[in-house]
């Protein structure tokens, strides 16, 4: 995933079998939970060993889908030349605020815009690129956007990052990679009107344990900074709309709630009611910070 090998190391090796005890090795995989990196244990669905300080930030770089796509040494320069923000839960990072770019490393980020009177909502984690379209048409009016909670982004100016674009073809296609999961997700995600609310609550669940998850000790991972009125603006519903959806989701035990607080005590259970075919990383067990 492009880390160091001391990183792979603090990582994977730990919990690795001795090579004379004769067992296969478990294959252990990095998973971004909050504004750190643990490792994730396929077999057993668990996850611990988290990466602190400047390595969690050079693997939170490196193991973002944006950044990702671009070689090591365009990767650390491009991000070498942003402005690392750490921002709480309600501060605004786009609309009145100036014209910048954000790569969210991690967090929770509500997007808001507008077309006449109507308002479409996003909810964006780890590899979204806030401010991409306008990359593209700077004609385009600028969404409002605030942290849900606390969010770690790189940021810079809109017109600096045009002028990458211009000079880098490599750059260019990786945003226009991002731009166009943002364009998979809202019809994958958002609009699956069809679906009874309580299966689309669900499958929106299950997107946002894989972009803005954190570390609970009970479940290994959870939802943490919606509030209802947020989910049900995502969906496009009544706030009691949610709320009902969220009763029948704890009477099927498939989620625990507690203030801005979601717990999946079954991650393929709740990818199966919200009929999401495709899982990415399916956690169960409990993290252990290191």
């Amino acid at each position: 995933m492009g880390m160091m090998p001391s990183e792979r190391e603090a990582l994977f090796l730990p919990d690795a079998p001795p090579r004379s005890s004769g067992r296969r090795r478990r294959v252990l995989q990095p998973m971004v939970l909050g504004n750190s990196v643990y490792a994730f244990d396929e077999e057993t669905g668990r996850v611990g060993h988290g990466l602190s300080g400047s390595r969690a930030m050079r693997a939170l770089i490196d193991l973002n889908p944006f950044l990702a796509e671009l070689t090591k040494a365009t990767r650390h320069e491009l991000a070498g030349g942003m402005v690392t923000r750490s921002n709480i839960r309600n501060a605004q990072l786009r609309g009145s605020v100036g014209s910048m770019v954000h790569i969210v490393l991690s967090g929770c980020v509500y997007e808001e815009s507008s077309y006449g009177e109507d308002t479409t909502v996003r909810i964006h984690g780890s590899g979204s690129v806030l401010g991409i379209a306008e990359i593209f048409n700077p004609d385009l009016h600028a969404p409002t956007a605030r942290c849900l909670n606390n969010t770690l982004t790189l940021t810079l100016p809109l017109t600096r990052m045009r002028g990458i674009v211009e000079h880098s073809a490599h750059v260019a296609a990786a945003l226009g990679k991002v731009l166009a999961d943002q364009l998979v997700t809202a019809e994958r995600v958002y609009n699956r009107h069809s679906l009874a609310p309580e299966e689309r609550l669900a499958g929106l669940f299950v997107h946002l344990l894989d972009r803005c998850a954190v570390p609970s000790t009970t479940y290994g991972r959870m939802i943490e900074g919606p509030s209802q009125t947020d989910l049900a603006d995502a969906l496009s519903v009544s706030r009691a709309t949610v709320e009902n959806a969220l009763k029948i989701l704890r009477d099927l035990n498939l989620i625990t709630t507690g203030y801005r607080q979601y717990r999946f005590p079954d991650e393929r259970e709740l990818a199966s009611f919200g009929k999401v075919r495709t899982l990415s990383q399916t956690v169960t067990g409990s993290t252990e910070v290191q």
